[in-house]
This record gives C-alpha cells, structure tokens and sequence, in this order.
C-alpha cells in the first residue's frame, strides 16, 4: 500500500476538492454548450495546463492546445471511465481523473472545453530535456513510431495516435515510461496495449533518443490530416490457388481493409504484411502461431494473439475493430494470398 506524508497529501487533497467544486460549479450553471461554456471551464484546467494550454512542467500537466479534436474527447473519457488514470504511481493521472467526472454530459462540458481547447493557439514548446541522441532516434522512430504517429509526426486518427508535434519534450518521455512500466496501456485500453507492446524492453536511452528526434520535427502542425499513402495495385492472383468459397474478390476486399482506413492490421505487420519489429512476416512460408491454412488465419483473426510467441505486438481480437465475419474472412482471404 502505497502512503503519502500527510502535508503532501492534504494540499493535493485541497487542490483536487477545489478544482473539481469550481468545475461542478460552473456545471451547474445555465450557459448553452459551446465555446463560451468551454472558456468558463477551462478556469479550472489552466491551474495545472496553463492560461494558453501549453503546459506546466512542474505540476507533470502537458500541453494541450494543439491537440486534435478527437483525442482530446477520447482522453476525457478514458480518465472518466478510468480507463486512464488508474495506476496507484500515476500522481497525474490520479488527478485528472476527478476533474474529468466532475464535467457533465448532459451539459454538454466535454463538448464545450474541447472545442475551447481546440481553438487556443497551437504552442511550439522549446527542447528542455537534456541528453538524447536525435541520429540513433530517428531510427527508433521510423522502425517503430512511424506506422501510426506518421512520418511526419502528425498522428492518424484511425489508428487512435495524436499528433506529437505540440508536445514537451518531458511529457512524451514521460508518457513512453509510463508505457513501458504498465501504468498506461492497461485498464481495457485497446490502442494504449499497441504503445505498451512497443515499449517492451526500452531503456531510458532509446526513449530519450526518440524523444530528442521528435523534437526535430517541423514544430507547429497543421491540423490537415497527413497526406495518405500511395495505393497498392489490386491483389492478382490465379483463382485456382484460393481455398474453395474464397475469390479475387475477397482478397482485393481483404486488401483494403488489411492496409487502409478500415482496420489497423499494418500497423504492427507493416503494408503488405512484410512485417517489422512488432509483428513478424505475413508474406512468406513461416507461421508462428498456425499453419497458415486459411481457415486457421480467419480463427486467428477472429481470437487474437494475446502472448505471441516473439514479437512485442499482441493483437487483440478482429484486430480491434468492428470487423464483420465476412470483413474477417476477406482479411484471411487476402493474407493467404500474401505467402502464395
């Protein structure tokens, strides 16, 4: 059991009570959702985020303006449901949880405080971390970061990764070790587990490093969303090789959903299924988990891979996603066609 001296835990004890009354209090209230609401409430937030939202080191709070829209809900919620915030060593999560209950649905305050959020100018916070290699970063990040926070830093929504280019440096260090620790990720966290797998086993160098890289990147972003990659040419396969009820058809369906917007399969196995550092090779002889029949890929799309035999990536059943049983069989449909 984890015990705070009395002062520490009294002043926070204070200052949660105090936050969250003033939230309730402006709850309560009778403004109309909206940006006006927001403004009201984010009195409560800038204490620890800062008049401008770009953060306060000392109290652990990152920057938040910059934020993309739909993160900023999604985070709110995970603190509410708790979801986040729910580790006994995790003082800022702790904290935020409170704060983030004391909004009221119905009210609209979500709504409200987000679209505030959204609208403050977009912070450019300077390097303060000392240390950290930038070269060797680099080649952390585009091995293992850029499938999902891109290429450029921007982040993809369908992927549930936000963008990093607004954030201090000290934040995103912190959050990777909290990854890492299992104080984030865990909890029913579907997308936070892919973070945790891609942390295994990093020392507090390699996080420094990619963090040192990340904060070469074009600072500022611009809240478009990345530039989507090339397409792939349609799957072309002789028919006679597909298992009996499979066709081209379903496999070129498999396709797109294995490498677009509609599932998260590359993120781990990479387009094309050639594999990287969290998930092995889909295109070539040798399967780790089944016999690659195709059968055996749509029950193993359908079940997941909760401890995968040598990859960090556990992958959660139908990918995570929403994935019909006919999605799920045109997925199994176009990775057998990979090894073929």
């Amino acid at each position: 059991m984890t015990r705070f001296p009395t002062a520490h835990f009294t002043k926070t004890f204070r200052a949660n009570a105090a936050a969250v009354l003033a939230v309730l209090t402006v709850a309560c209230g009778g403004s109309e959702p909206g940006l006006a609401r927001g403004e009201l409430l984010f009195d409560t937030c800038s204490p620890c985020h800062g008049d401008d939202g770009a953060g306060k080191e000392e109290l652990g709070a990152p920057a938040i303006a910059g934020g993309s829209e739909w993160y900023l809900t999604e985070q709110l919620l995970k603190f509410r449901d708790g979801t986040r915030g729910y580790h006994h060593t995790d003082t800022e999560g702790l904290r935020m949880r409170p704060m983030s209950r004391a909004l009221v649905e119905d009210k609209g305050d979500i709504e409200s405080i987000v679209q505030y959020v959204v609208s403050l100018p977009i912070p450019d916070p300077p390097p303060t971390a000392e240390g950290g290699d930038a070269e060797a970063g680099e080649a952390d990040y585009l091995e293992l970061c850029v499938n999902c926070h891109g290429r450029d830093g921007r982040g993809m929504e369908i992927q549930k990764a936000p963008s990093l280019l607004h954030l201090n440096d000290w934040y995103m260090a912190s959050s990777m070790r909290k990854y890492r620790d299992g104080v984030r990720g865990a909890g029913g966290d579907g997308f936070g587990a892919l973070m945790r797998a891609s942390m295994t086993g990093w020392t507090d160098e390699r996080i420094d490093d990619v963090t040192a890289y990340i904060m070469t990147m074009q600072r500022l972003p611009r809240k478009v969303a990345a530039p989507p990659p090339p397409p792939l040419p349609p799957v072309d396969v002789d028919p006679a090789i597909l298992p009996e009820g499979v066709t081209v058809a379903m496999a070129r369906e498999g396709q797109e959903i294995f490498n677009g917007t509609t599932g998260i399969c590359f993120t781990c196995h990479v387009r094309e299924g050639v594999g990287g550092p969290l998930a092995p090779s889909l295109a070539d002889d040798e399967w780790l988990n089944i016999d690659g029949e195709y059968e055996s890929i749509v029950a193993i799309i359908i079940k997941g891979v909760e401890e995968p035999v040598e990859y960090p990536g556990m992958m959660q059943p139908r990918a995570g996603m929403p994935l019909s049983d006919e999605q799920v069989r045109a997925v199994a449909a176009y990775v057998f066609t990979l090894s073929r």
